[in-house]
């Protein structure tokens, strides 16, 4: 018996294999489609898919043996990829000197192997698609041209399943880096709010020892700094704390007591009319959350200059509808999506604008998407808007359950 040698880039090669990290995977169906129909189209009775490891032949698919892998040293498949044929054959191992006193020849019975190299996409022979037979065999050429084409089909196999494992890990990675992020700027801005509170509490002491002039002026303009900075921090605290809404479990209570403590808690600057419907409906829902997504609308309304908005509600099929509709300057068609995404402001709003932080309508978004609900806006400039959202009525009643 002849030992074949080592590949001369067999470190590159053997990294490249590892690279798939398909070794000591489970069985595949799709692989053993392939052994099986090889060994049907070569008239053999075994058929593999084996990979040539560091000093094994390991099998992703074997039909017809019981056998997951055997040792490199003795593997007729270490030949068939140092040999830089398309299809390596042995026609009969019993007169090849490089075979004639093999384990598998003398205690499997072995005969004859017919073996397509599996080459990658950088020209590494990483195993072979191969049949064995226990009599003599010589394959015609159509059965050399299907062993060679269901190589290439393994190497598709081989490399799909490297892009879902590249895939994989490039999920887990930004799952990971999200989270950390959001538990920084959940931290940072946790510790900014409370200087930046003590900087307007401060402001505002030492403005009433001042006097009317220029110093005044400039302690007033420091002030509205600090409380757009404020407000900032807190819509980003908001924005990252809002799984935290989503996380309770959900709870029965009616529209009218979710619009009374919603009512309570808008803040409003100036008059303004706010219209909730008399209802005394039970829903089973996340009221944080819901409070949250309701003052996030009304506020925003009020915000940009709405004098007057109305809260409707009704159950359309398996979904809750709530919409916000206000009589406010409205949003271009343009600014209809971008304003869902965090710091996007929209064209409607001033970029001079510290009071639009772009977070808010985020926050809402987010909220609803971990809801499972949905939201969209109706409007035109000088025509208003309307702010719908969706919660399936069915999914709340399931985690109720």
């Amino acid at each position: 018996m002849i030992i074949a040698p080592y590949p001369k880039n067999e470190t590159k090669r053997q990294k490249a294999l590892e690279r798939y990290g398909i070794l000591d995977s489970l069985p595949e169906r799709a692989y053993d489609d392939i052994t099986r129909l090889m060994a049907d189209v070569c008239e053999a009775p075994v058929s593999l898919v084996g990979l040539i490891d560091n000093d094994r032949n390991w099998l992703k698919s074997h039909h017809g043996v019981p056998l997951s892998e055997s040792p490199r040293a003795i593997s007729f498949c270490s030949h068939a990829i140092v040999s830089g044929q398309a299809v390596f054959t042995v026609e009969n191992a019993c007169n090849d000197p490089r075979f004639a006193d093999n384990p598998l020849v003398d205690e499997h019975g072995v005969v004859s192997y017919a073996g397509a190299p599996l080459i990658d996409r950088d020209g590494y022979a990483l195993g072979t698609l191969c049949v064995f037979n226990t009599q003599p065999m010589q394959l015609d050429p159509s059965q050399r041209d299907a062993l060679a084409s269901m190589a290439r089909q393994v190497m598709y196999l081989l490399e799909r399943h490297l892009r879902e494992r590249r895939l994989e890990r490039t999920g887990q990675d930004l799952a990971r880096r999200n989270d950390q992020l959001e538990r920084f700027v959940g931290a940072v801005t946790h510790d900014i709010l409370g200087p930046v509170t003590n900087i307007a509490v401060h402001l505002d002491l030492i403005g009433e020892d001042v006097g009317e002039g220029e110093v005044r002026d400039d302690l007033l303009r420091i002030r509205r700094c600090a409380l757009s900075l404020q407000a900032y921090i807190d819509g980003l605290l908001s924005h990252y704390l809002a799984d935290d809404a989503t996380e309770l479990a959900p709870t029965i209570f009616t529209l009218g007591e979710l619009f009374e403590s919603v009512d309570e808690m808008v803040v409003r600057p100036s008059p303004i009319t706010l219209v909730y419907p008399e209802e005394a409906t039970e829903i089973r829902s996340h009221r944080a959350a819901l409070q949250q997504v309701l003052l996030n609308l009304l506020a925003n309304a009020i915000k940009y200059g709405a004098s007057r908005v109305e809260v409707t509600f009704c159950q359309d099929g398996g979904h809750y509808r709530f919409s916000v509709i206000d009589d406010g300057p409205g949003i271009p068609p343009e600014s209809h999506e971008p304003i869902f995404e965090l710091f996007e402001k929209g064209a409607h709003v001033d970029p001079k604008d510290a009071s639009g932080s772009g977070i808010g309508l985020a926050t809402v978004s987010k909220l609803l998407e971990r809801l499972g609900g949905t939201i969209s806006v109706d409007s035109a400039v000088g025509c208003g808007s309307t702010f719908c959202f969706t919660l399936p009525v069915q999914e709340m009643e399931a985690m109720a359950a």
